[in-house]
């Protein structure tokens, strides 16, 4: 942030921070970004008001890396959480403890999924663990990234039947209601009882519109069969009704976000231009593209695309929709410097700060790095990989040595591959390891190099073991999908 951002920020003493995390929440599946179906009003008027990123990409589209990035300012590779077990490493710095060291509080409610340590599940919960979904683990205080009032669980994945650990309690408290109204409410409470002079940085981490896929029943207002299906999306009856559900989760969210805006403007402390707002997602969600069904761990637009959303009247311009290349790896150096703090030559991602004050279009990095790292080894399909794109071309290198090309500008739903042969697949590959030398990528610059040829074929478990996903001799998407393919959740 330049000197004189720095002083208009200082003279209005430092702005409140309003940070809204959703779960698998695709960049496409917002009414702002054209969607016909899902309607997003306050979405659409946080937008509109501000700034919000055409593209907008999570650079490693699963949970727990991503969440590393994004709080941390590092590639996940490079991060305090490099992997989907992972936990917040104890004395790694934050967006929280930079800002409460210049006098934040700081305060997150909802999904961490950053610090799921084996022996912290509390007495209560082992006596009949069936009744607490999901991981039920306790976060430790030293895993909570410095966040100092504490609301939160690790990842339950339902969303009727929620709990949060509350501060120092070491056992979970029951929430009664759908989760996400009941973390907003737990936020506004926040807001409301907030004192002193200091200013609030504030999460809101929600799960939805994360699977599994449910919803109050007022929020179900679509016929499935007139939903406007991607390109390279599945149609069946089922897979629209998954989508409905999808859609509806969304605009329960984005009902909720018009809760706390609501509330934001109740109160004059909070009014305005006294706070900054941002909304974006950990990562999207494949929901049927590609035949892939409650997955988002390739390098594919509906799985690494996101919503990004800067909102501070007074000092961001309305600019709705604008250029620029966004990565989760870009907000926490952007976000503490709107909080009047110049960001640490640790953080890795580039600072957007002066470019949203000033109104400015395009500029940013020429090239967004996307990753999986780590991932989770449920079955074969889970590869890890590296790859980037400019916004015209995305290339990814799988540990398998399978490689892909698309051009984004020609075939925008990535149905055909043109690694193969392609005159410009050496030029793709030395800007990757350009990127990885650049981020201190540790090991996976040397599979790309000098890595061996795997087996054929990998070995693979009968169907009711195993979710039937790409296997490690895969060699790209298939239309249809692979023969008895049973996403997550399918009967």
């Amino acid at each position: 942030m330049n000197d004189s951002a720095l002083k208009n920020a200082d003279s209005i003493r430092r702005p409140h921070l309003i940070q809204i995390l959703s779960d698998e929440h695709s960049g496409f599946a917002a009414s702002y970004m054209g969607n016909p179906d899902v309607q997003t009003p306050h979405l659409d008027r946080l937008a509109a008001g501000g700034a919000a990123f055409e593209r907008a990409y999570a650079n490693c589209p699963v949970c727990t890396p991503s969440r590393g990035t994004i709080f941390s300012g590092r590639h996940a590779h490079s991060g305090p959480v490099p992997g989907f077990f992972d936990t917040w490493k104890v004395s790694a710095p934050s967006t929280a403890t930079v800002l409460a060291g210049v006098g934040y509080q700081t305060a997150y409610f909802g999904k961490w999924h950053c610090g799921i340590v084996n022996d912290q599940i509390p007495p209560g919960v082992n006596q009949d663990p069936k009744a607490f979904h999901g991981k039920s683990n306790r976060t430790p205080e030293d895993r909570r990234a410095g966040f100092q009032d504490w609301g939160a669980f690790e990842a339950i994945g339902s969303m009727f039947d929620s709990y949060y650990y509350r501060n120092d309690a070491l056992e979970p408290t029951r929430m009664d209601g759908y989760q996400t109204d009941v973390l907003t409410d737990l936020a506004i409470e926040r807001i409301r009882a907030h004192t002193g002079p200091e200013p609030l940085y504030l999460v809101l981490s929600v799960e939805p519109p994360h699977f599994p896929l449910q919803v109050p029943e007022r929020f179900k207002r679509w016929d499935p069969a007139t939903l406007t299906l991607r390109g390279n999306c599945d149609d069946t009856p089922q897979r629209r009704r998954e989508i409905a559900n999808y859609y509806a989760m969304i605009e329960n969210l984005d009902w909720n976000i018009g809760r706390l805006l609501d509330a934001l403007e109740e109160r004059e402390e909070f009014r305005g231009e006294r706070t900054c707002i941002h909304y974006m997602s950990d990562h999207g969600e494949l929901m049927g593209s590609h035949g892939l069904f409650c997955r988002k761990e390739y390098p594919y637009e509906e799985g690494v695309r996101i919503p990004a959303i800067f909102h501070w009247p007074g000092h961001i311009p309305p600019q709705g929709i604008r250029s620029g290349l966004f990565s989760l790896v870009d907000f926490a150096p952007t976000w503490i410097a709107l909080g009047g703090v110049q960001p640490p030559g640790w953080m890795q991602g580039f600072d957007w700060s002066e470019s949203l004050l000033n109104g400015q279009t395009g500029g940013g990095p020429p090239e967004v790095l996307l990753e999986m790292t780590e991932s989770p080894m449920w079955t074969p399909s889970y590869l890890n990989w590296r790859g980037f794109t400019d916004g015209k071309w995305k290339y990814a290198f799988y540990e398998n040595r399978h490689e892909e090309l698309f051009d984004l500008e020609k075939d925008p739903f990535e149905k055909r591959n043109l690694a193969p042969g392609h005159p410009r697949l050496a030029e793709m590959k030395d800007r990757l390891l350009a990127l990885l030398a650049a981020t201190r990528e540790p090991f996976f610059d040397v599979i790309i190099e000098h890595g061996a040829p795997p087996p054929s074929q990998g070995h693979h478990l009968p169907p009711e073991h195993s979710d039937m996903g790409l296997p490690t001799d895969w060699t790209g998407p298939s239309y249809p999908p692979p023969p008895g393919y049973r996403g997550i959740g399918q009967p």
